[in-house]
């Protein structure tokens, strides 16, 4: 029943070296070759046990073909070993196809004939396929032990150190084979209790050989596994083994005609079922194997990238400070193997406030702050990290220590790190001792950086845009105030040239009846100011009307002339111009060109306006020209509408700024240039109905 199970095991072992085709590293070679060893150890092994207690010719033949495929095993491991310490040996595997069927007959060949017993011995016959088969065996072990003593030889101290168990554990299975095969030649005859010897020898030196490769991970560069393959499959495994264990121990006690007793197979069952069950409900135990297996079968404690990507992944949308440390916490908690994390949070001016703890009291915040100038922010600086449990300090880790014990002792911290970027500090991280029991290393320290430095970007970034929000604020605020003051001036102006015309005019109905429309004008802005005041908006919100432009124009023309006596308008046209605008707006900003201008010469101002249509750009055009000085050749043709850009005496600069504003809310434009005469003209542009 099992024989043929066997023989499939031993072939699949043959056939797995088709999986090394692809390897491209000698290191993986050699990784592959050793795996095989290590796996056909048990299984002759196994063999061995097997036939000790089943003596018979078919069994003979099955340990026969198993001895030669460990030895083709073993020939592959031999000539693997100068893959690890001679970087320029090729190590193309394209011949493997043609190799493993010519060693597969081979196999077949020495273990082909009639296997002979006498006295309750293997005979062997001279010159048959088991007796050549010995002779395979014998040569190969040879050839092994000799490529073990050269491949110890070229090792440096340091390589020895961590090949020593396992090239002790590969002498020692090869001296078991060799007598193994040196007594089958001598002899020409084994007994069963030959086998029933080797078997647990072959363990032996196959736990020795283990125990080198694990100690000294020295296959950490040659199998690449996702974490989460391995921690998945943690589980399954753990029912796999017990149910091979239970099934093994059950076709054991079959084999040899044993009973197992009601009580014992319920008990494995039971007790079996409950242990497995605790593991799955368990975080803690499950966090040990995770621990664990990262400890001692990858190169790195951490898969960095993983760790970056899920911080990264928490990161998005964060927008303050608080959601950016709650993002770091939750990596830091799922990825290290400790439940105390504390997080601190400041700059080098104030200092750093602990904004996160596994429990956090209100006494927390004030009583464990750290100072800018704190003897651990110093040193932290200096070392980028301070470790309580440090093998080489120096005098300022014992200061540290000294003037920190309270803190350091109150949250029970072994491990504090930096929150930085550039060299700019913004937090600290402090961790409590693993609850593995393990001890922080590299691997901690270089994952902490990592998040560290990203967090501190991501701190910046959220500061750098709370910093622009306020700026922009204070912005809007500046260009309410702008806006404001420039209605109240022009009210101002206007309230002041009525009561300088008052005196001689107070008595003309017509004055009169300008002088109350002044006024409730004068009203209108006011209110206008109000209701930006209590908005607090930067944009204004145009009233959109269709308006026939000349006609508007006309009107206000005679109302700024009623307003301003001692300034002369011209406009005499007649055509009809449909534009869709705010005529409030319109009239404010023609209102600040006819001040400006009055401001500008003074008595004797004359203003012409002129409208014209560009069908092409589909716009009306406002031309208004005064006789003024004109404008410094400096400010043309952008910089007098840039804010607190102004060539007048006791100016603001904001008039034609707020102008050119009003106008892009109205989808129009507006320019300035100088004419030949001297004076100053302004192109306003407008969109046609």
């Amino acid at each position: 029943m099992l024989i043929p199970l066997f023989y499939t095991l031993n072939v699949l072992l043959l056939l797995s070296g088709i999986a090394s085709v692809r390897l491209l590293s000698g290191e993986q070679h050699f990784s592959s070759a050793l795996l095989r060893c290590l796996a056909g150890l048990p299984l002759l092994a196994g063999e061995y046990f097997y036939f000790a207690h089943n003596f018979e010719p078919q069994t003979a033949q099955l340990i026969i073909f198993s001895e030669v495929i460990f030895s083709l095993l073993w020939i592959c491991l031999a000539l693997r070993l100068h893959n690890i310490t001679d970087a320029k040996v090729n190590h193309s595997s394209r011949h493997c196809l043609i190799k493993i069927p010519i060693a597969a007959a081979v196999a077949c060949f020495l273990s082909y004939g009639s296997v002979h017993f006498s006295e309750s011995r293997l005979i062997f016959i001279n010159y048959s396929p088991e007796y050549f088969s010995a002779v395979f065996i014998l040569i190969s072990v040879l050839y092994g032990s000799w490529r073990l003593e050269q491949f110890w030889r070229v090792l440096d101290k340091t390589q020895r150190w961590e090949y020593k168990n396992m090239v002790l554990g590969s002498l020692f299975i090869s001296a078991c084979l060799l007598w193994s095969a040196s007594y089958k030649l001598t002899y020409l005859s084994i007994p069963p209790e030959h086998f029933l010897l080797l078997a647990p020898l072959l363990l032996s030196g196959w736990a020795l050989t283990v125990y080198g490769v694990g100690s000294h991970k020295l296959l950490n560069r040659k199998i690449f596994i996702s974490r989460k393959i391995v921690y998945s499959f943690v589980l399954p495994s753990i029912l796999a083994v017990y149910l091979l264990g239970f099934g093994s121990v059950s076709l054991i006690m079959n084999t040899f005609e044993l009973e197992l007793s009601y009580v014992l197979k319920w008990l494995f069952l039971i007790l079996g079922g409950v242990a497995i069950g605790f593991f799955s409900f368990s975080g803690k135990a499950r966090a040990r194997i995770q621990f664990f297996i990262s400890t001692n079968f990858y190169v790195n404690k951490y898969e960095y990238r993983d760790e970056w990507l899920a911080l990264s992944q928490e990161l998005q949308g964060a927008l303050t400070e608080i959601d950016v440390v709650s993002a770091l916490r939750h990596v830091l908690s799922e990825s290290l193997y400790t439940t105390k994390i504390f997080i601190w949070i400041g700059d080098p001016s104030k200092g750093y406030q602990l904004v996160s703890a596994p429990v956090f009291p209100d006494t927390y915040q004030d009583s464990h702050a750290i100072s800018p100038i704190d003897p651990l922010i110093y040193f932290i600086l200096a070392k980028s990290y301070f470790h309580l449990n440090d093998k080489n300090p120096v005098p300022a880790w014992e200061h540290v220590v000294n003037t920190k014990e309270p803190l350091l002792n109150t949250l029970n911290l072994t491990l504090i790190t930096p929150i930085s970027v550039g060299g700019h500090l913004i937090g600290l991280i402090g961790l409590g001792p693993e609850f593995t029991g393990g001890e922080y290393s590299h691997d901690d320290f270089d994952l902490l950086t990592v998040l560290g430095s990203q967090t501190a970007s991501s701190l910046m970034a959220v500061r750098m845009a709370e910093e622009l929000a306020n700026t922009r604020e204070q912005q809007a605020w500046n260009n309410l105030s702008a806006f404001v003051l420039h209605d109240i001036k022009n009210t101002a102006t206007m309230l002041s040239l009525l009561q300088e015309n008052a005196p001689k005019h107070i008595h003309e109905p017509e004055f009169q009846q300008d002088m109350l429309e002044l006024m409730a004008d004068a009203l209108k802005r006011m209110g206008r100011v109000e209701k930006r005041l209590l908005t607090l908006k930067d944009e204004i919100e145009p009233d959109m009307q269709h308006l026939e432009l000349n006609k508007f124009l006309e009107k206000s023309c005679n109302r700024l002339e009623a307003q301003l006596p001692k300034i002369a308008i011209q406009f005499n046209c007649t055509d009809k111009i449909k534009v869709e605008t705010d005529p409030e707006l319109l009239f404010s900003i023609l209102e600040n060109l006819t001040l400006n201008a009055f401001e500008a010469r003074g008595e004797g101002t004359i203003i012409e306006i002129k409208t014209c249509v560009d069908n092409k750009t589909k716009q009306a055009t406002v031309l208004i020209l005064d006789n003024g000085p004109g404008i410094k050749e400096e400010l043309l043709p952008d910089i007098l509408f840039e804010p607190f850009k102004t060539d007048k005496k006791g100016g603001i600069g904001i008039g034609l700024w707020q102008a050119r504003k009003l106008l892009s809310g109205l989808k129009g434009t507006i320019s300035a240039q100088n004419t030949q005469q001297g004076g100053a003209q302004f192109t306003i542009k407008l969109p046609l109905k």
